[in-house]
């Protein structure tokens, strides 16, 4: 039973990967055919026109190498996956209108909430001890939220589509763990994909994820934590999902509180993420786009051992020792400018 199941999910994740490399190239293609390209401005670090399909390739090379492989080696669809790359597929047609034609906030807002909505119909609601209505709000709010905590994040070259990959394998690990292999073949699919996109976004890029990508693939880290959240058994390893997922709410939090403090527009783009103050300091965005792999890993390695002991003294050490040390870094890189023309 084991071997069937690594083959699958290898074959998933090697997939996404192949179909990733072989379709981009094409993307980019199309995406300068129809004139689907982000043109530099002043809050952005590229310097001339890029396409903007990244997030259309990565969405189709998971889905095809996912559906393949269940049908070639005969194995039913899990309807996690299902729901996975349902709400996937809503968000990632409001990026690329998005993307093309702008969209209103609030207009944004109702469109991420659809694809949201999509997860929680599966019934895979947290039940945290509450009436099932704040339940369902709740959920919502946090998929919500980390859509747009990703979206925010896209501002650099692999970052976006580096920390996915190893936090959806990461995902992957403990759906597999608890049984839900399709689940975790489509996680892998996805990982794959991003894995495959990458050569062509970092360290330079030809092609970027744009807001389709960064939304769907948001969606997807949301929809991974709140199943992997239902899954688990009620205790202190709850708080694993969210300690992967830690770094990308790091984030939109450093964020919005500094530009509640300058009195400046949550919602408006610019170059004063935790990243960006970084790489002023490092003067190379490359090695700030490693180092925050490297932490993503960290954070993802922390929580898997959080899910997996599911003991209070490991879950409040490590929950603790990273709320120390994202605080300390966030007030260090606070008393520091954001970069006016971007890193050197």
């Amino acid at each position: 039973m084991i071997a069937p199941a690594v083959t699958m999910l290898a074959a998933a994740f090697a997939g996404g990967l192949v179909l990733a490399l072989v379709l981009t190239p094409l993307g980019i293609r199309v995406a300068w055919a129809v004139g689907y390209l982000d043109h530099p401005e002043a809050r952005k670090l590229h310097t001339s026109a890029t396409a903007l399909l990244g997030g259309a390739v990565v969405f189709l090379s998971g889905l095809a190498a996912w559906t393949a492989v269940a049908i070639v080696l005969h194995r039913p669809a899990h309807s996690g996956g299902v729901f996975l790359f349902a709400g996937a597929l809503v968000a990632l047609l409001v990026g690329l209108w998005d993307d093309r034609f702008g969209m209103r906030p609030w207009v944004k807002l109702l469109g991420q909430a659809a694809a949201g909505g999509a997860l929680l119909a599966s019934g895979r609601i947290p039940d945290v001890g509450l009436p099932v209505a704040f339940e369902v709000a709740l959920a919502l709010i946090a998929i919500i939220a980390l859509m747009n905590a990703v979206n925010f994040l896209d501002n650099m070259n692999g970052m976006v589509g580096g920390l996915t990959a190893l936090t959806l394998a990461a995902f992957a690990w403990t759906s597999a763990t608890r049984g839900a292999v399709g689940l975790a073949s489509a996680q892998l699919a996805l990982a794959g994909a991003c894995a495959g996109f990458l050569p062509y976004n970092f360290p330079r890029a030809r092609i970027f994820l744009g807001d389709a990508g960064s939304l769907f693939l948001g969606y997807s880290l949301g929809a991974s934590a709140v199943l992997a959240f239902t899954a688990s058994p009620h205790g202190w390893g709850r708080v694993g999902p969210l300690l992967m997922l830690a770094y990308p709410a790091f984030d939109i939090v450093f964020v919005v509180v500094t530009r509640l403090r300058e009195g400046r527009k949550i919602y408006m783009g610019g170059k004063d993420h935790t990243n960006h103050r970084l790489a002023s300091v490092l003067r190379c965005p490359t090695t700030t786009v490693l180092l925050t792999w490297l932490n993503g890993a960290a954070l993802c390695a922390s929580g898997l051992a959080v899910l997996k002991l599911n003991q209070p003294l490991p879950t409040l050490l490590l929950s603790g020792l990273w709320t120390i040390f994202l605080i300390w870094v966030g007030v260090r890189l606070a008393s520091i400018p954001p970069p006016r023309n971007g890193p050197a």
